[in-house]
């Protein structure tokens, strides 16, 4: 591969995946402001307080997501590692307290985390292999905790404080949420770990070749998802003081459309987490939108996967166009920067957004 093909692939792959961020977001405020128009009421503070709830919770677990994905995997578990998170906050509240039955909910789900990202790491099985094993041990352990019963909490004090709204349009719940995207994106933009991520999801054999910690990235990349969604589960659980056990296929659908929609690759080591948010808060618009202008959750959910099929069939265009621009930009400046990255740093910066 030439000086110049290089460059104008490390350039095209950039352009192209920060361009997958910006649809996302140009998606969701398009979106915003066709509903504010078209719907009665959907730019009043009380909606928008209900959409920013919808969209924090969906956003929490699909940044977890989007984290393994960029490694190159999938988590399944979160079907049942959400629900979890919830009995146990509830069913403990009362013998351990609030902070504690908390916290026992965040170390479970991360241990199970770290056993799915320690057996894909170091024991190489199967993302997909591992996390239904442990999608089915949390689902069979919500079961145990709840003695197969609705759980609930005898003071709601902690959950109309949770729900309070704040500044009209928050509430703690979405703080908290949106507090911790928000050190998750730092992490993976600002730190080696960010880097050994992107590294790892962009070529798994090749990482272990130059020497990168590949297991240990695999399991911080696995315990954030897990610690995500835990943190969800519990919030949801402790904001309606009850919960039920069972699979909850629904919130992982929804992260993953929000995933694939933010512009983060199936293979891997490449997309933006702040795409991930861009497509989170679209669902988000879409179903507050939908669902205020009297639609059914059936149409909704047909409007979510519309969506996403019509981003993938932008794929091969949007690339095309970016390819041409990138081309145009090497031809008008042909002469290639001193000291080029090489060999394994090529896919590393042509992956970073």
């Amino acid at each position: 591969m030439t000086m110049l093909s290089r460059q104008l692939q490390i350039i095209s792959r950039q352009s192209y995946w920060a361009a997958r961020t910006l649809l996302a977001w140009g998606l969701a405020l398009a979106a915003f402001v066709g509903f504010s128009v078209s719907v009665p009421h959907f730019a009043s503070f009380g909606n928008m307080y209900s959409l920013i709830q919808i969209f924090a919770a969906l956003a929490l677990i699909a940044t977890g997501l989007g984290v393994v994905m960029l490694a190159g995997e999938f988590d399944l578990s979160i079907v049942g590692s959400f629900p979890l998170a919830g009995l146990i906050v509830i069913r403990y509240a009362d013998g351990l307290g609030l902070p504690g039955s908390l916290l026992l909910a965040l170390l479970t789900g991360i241990t199970f985390g770290l056993i799915n990202g320690w057996a894909v790491g170091r024991l190489r099985i199967p993302s997909i292999a591992v996390t239904v094993a442990t999608m089915m041990l949390c689902t069979g352990l919500g079961y145990l905790v709840s003695d197969n019963n609705f759980v609930s909490m005898t003071d709601y004090t902690v959950s109309l404080q949770l729900t309070q709204p704040i500044l009209k349009i928050f509430s703690l719940q979405s703080l908290i949420a949106l507090a911790l995207i928000a050190v998750i994106i730092g992490a993976v933009k600002l730190t080696r770990w960010g880097r050994f991520l992107y590294a790892t999801g962009g070529d798994n054999k090749k990482a272990r070749a130059s020497g990168l910690p590949v297991t240990g990235t695999v399991m911080i990349a696995f315990a954030v998802c897990a610690g995500c969604t835990a943190l969800a589960g519990a919030l949801q659980g402790i904001s309606l003081a009850s919960s039920t056990p069972g699979s909850d296929f629904d919130n992982l659908l929804g992260a993953a459309t929000a995933v694939l929609v933010g512009g983060i690759a199936l293979s891997g080591g490449r997309g933006s987490l702040v795409g991930v948010i861009g497509g989170s808060f679209l669902l988000s618009v879409v179903a507050s939108g939908l669902g205020l202008g009297g639609m059914s959750a059936s149409t909704i959910e047909l409007v979510n996967g519309a969506i996403l099929i019509g981003v993938l069939a932008c794929d091969k265009p949007l690339a095309r166009l970016v390819r041409r621009r990138a081309e145009a930009l090497v031809a008008s400046d042909p002469t290639p920067p001193s000291g080029p990255p090489s060999g394994f740093k090529v896919q590393i910066e042509s992956a970073r957004p």
